[in-house]
């Protein structure tokens, strides 16, 4: 009898659910701890992922930084997330805590497709373009998978592809329609650039008197320095010289941001110099370039991490200099980096239009070397200022007319089909998810609400 009950016991227990094996884990948590990663375009791998090195990771992120289109992508293991969402639904949470109108791509890995293996990817977007989205995951998987980084290349470059509308033929009035549009197109693009001339001309009004003193005071730092026999420490000696006088010829020729962007590149590799300049005469080897110091670039490559919070901002980690360092472990306030405005100073993080192109200089190491700079409403104030430029351009006005008309034109048909149909939709086999519903949370300064849904995909592998 006993062995009898035994055994129904473990009939019992085995027919118990068995408990997830993440069950403590937060899956919103998570996605935000993703959403941080992805402020600025670029790709994203979750360090527990282990399919991509480092170096396919560092060129996939250059290609998505680089491409037309505004591609953020992550590569999450489902186990982190414990696969709260499927399909498109796990593109737009991301979008959904970045807060920025783009094409959002997210690389599920798992051991197979029936644990959550798998591709999606949603554009979202009231204006602008509509990228081929869907059909970059259908090309991504059937070509690649289940090798993530050919598949994510091809992804990459198809996802930049526009969708360009179908226009009624017009050919006997080609002539006269070609000329109207070469006027418009070249009064758009002149009064685009004229525009931007005029954004970084002021720029520039704010940034020549900093880039002066930093010129003239490294100058004279450079000129004090002793004169040697050996022939490293003179090399670096003339090549910091030199980088500085390089910078003061480009600033003297300044005209725009790229200008100044290039000056505080170079000054940023001159101090970088100095440091090398400094370790070879201690007997150390020439250290590593790191970012500059957060709180005035001008304290040159940074030494150690603080933990920092604005007064009306979260908390976070900044790159400092050794000195910052100190000051921050003796309880004493941050030397900041203080800029002139209307009526008086503050941080230069706090000009984020008009120092755009001079942070970018200083958080670039100049040969393709990018640092993150961690104040993520001055970048979000940067992008806006860009996306504002670009939007002026003849293509960017050209193709929201496009896509103004072919909305206008869905919005009837779809009003049509609505009222001869009980109000059932089909479906292409792909997850249909709610396009119009209410975002819960934004970290990246969108709107409350989710934007159009414009192309999307979603595929296991």
């Amino acid at each position: 009898m006993k062995r009898l009950l035994g055994a129904f016991a473990i009939i019992a227990l085995s027919a118990l659910p068995a408990l997830p094996a993440h069950a403590d884990t937060d899956p919103d948590a998570y996605m935000n701890e993703v959403a941080s990663h992805l402020g600025d375009t670029g790709v994203w791998v979750d360090p527990d992922v282990k399919e991509l090195t480092f170096s396919e990771v560092a060129t996939l992120d250059a290609a998505a930084k680089n491409a037309s289109a505004p591609i953020r992508i992550a590569v999450i293991p489902a186990a982190k997330f414990d696969l709260a969402w499927d399909g498109e639904e796990i593109a737009d949470q991301l979008y959904d805590r970045v807060g920025v109108e783009g094409v959002y791509g997210v690389l599920v890995d798992a051991n197979s497709q029936s644990a959550g293996r798998g591709f999606h990817a949603v554009q979202r977007a009231d204006h602008g373009p509509t990228y081929k989205v869907g059909d970059a995951v259908d090309q991504a998987v059937d070509c690649c998978a289940p090798d993530y980084e050919p598949m994510l290349e091809r992804f990459i470059q198809r996802a930049q592809v526009v969708d360009k509308p179908f226009y009624v033929d017009a050919a006997p009035y080609a002539g006269g329609l070609a000329g109207v549009i070469g006027l418009w197109y070249g009064l758009t693009a002149w009064g685009a650039r004229r525009t931007r001339r005029q954004d970084e001309k002021t720029h520039l009004n704010v940034t020549r008197p900093l880039l002066d003193e930093e010129i003239i005071a490294l100058s004279q730092q450079v000129s004090a320095l002793p004169t040697v026999s050996d022939p490293q420490q003179s090399k670096l000696s003339k090549d910091v010289l030199d980088t500085v006088e390089k910078a003061r010829h480009r600033l003297d020729e300044a005209k725009g941001d790229k200008d100044i962007e290039a000056v505080t590149t170079l000054l940023g590799s001159a101090r970088y110099g100095m440091v090398c300049l400094d370790a070879v005469r201690a007997g150390k080897p020439i250290p590593e370039p790191t970012a500059p110091c957060f709180f005035d670039p001008r304290h040159g490559p940074s030494t150690a991490e603080v933990e920092w919070k604005p007064e009306d901002g979260a908390a976070r980690a900044v790159d400092v200099c050794a000195a910052c360092k100190r000051r921050d472990e003796a309880g004493e306030e941050p030397q900041i980096r203080m800029v002139k405005g209307w009526q008086l100073s503050t941080p230069y993080w706090e000009h984020a239009e008009d120092l755009a192109a001079y942070v970018d200089g200083y958080w670039s190491q100049g040969d393709g070397r990018v640092w993150w700079f961690p104040d993520s409403d001055f970048r979000r104030r940067g992008e806006q200022m860009r996306s504002r430029w670009r939007a002026r351009r003849p293509g960017a006005r050209f193709s929201r007319f496009s896509s103004d008309v072919g909305s206008s034109v869905g919005d009837w048909a779809a009003s049509s089909s609505s009222s001869s149909s009980d109000g059932d939709s089909w479906s292409s086999g792909r997850s249909r998810r709610s396009s119009w519903s209410s975002r819960t949370r934004s970290s990246g300064g969108g709107s409350s609400r989710r934007s159009s849904r414009r192309s999307g995909g979603s595929r296991g592998f």
